[in-house]
């Protein structure tokens, strides 16, 4: 089974201490990939992103790179 790596944090507002931000992150490789204000706009992006990594390891859906010696 595929781990999927890009989770959803909750973090504190850095303006605002008694308020929350949640932030999209790579597990994976220790990145943040965006703050959000609502926790369901964050799940969203996360669901978004996930999906497209399973996706893309199907081959169907896997673009060819295109070849620089066809000019």
């Amino acid at each position: 089974m595929l781990k999927q790596t890009i989770t959803l944090r909750e973090v504190p507002d850095p303006k605002d201490t008694s308020r929350s931000q949640f932030e999209v992150y790579d597990s994976d490789t220790g990145t943040s990939l965006g703050i959000y204000d609502s926790r369901e706009a964050a799940q969203a992006e996360v669901e978004s992103m996930n999906r497209s990594d399973v996706e893309g390891l199907n081959e169907r859906n896997r673009k060819q790179d295109a070849d620089p010696a066809d000019g």
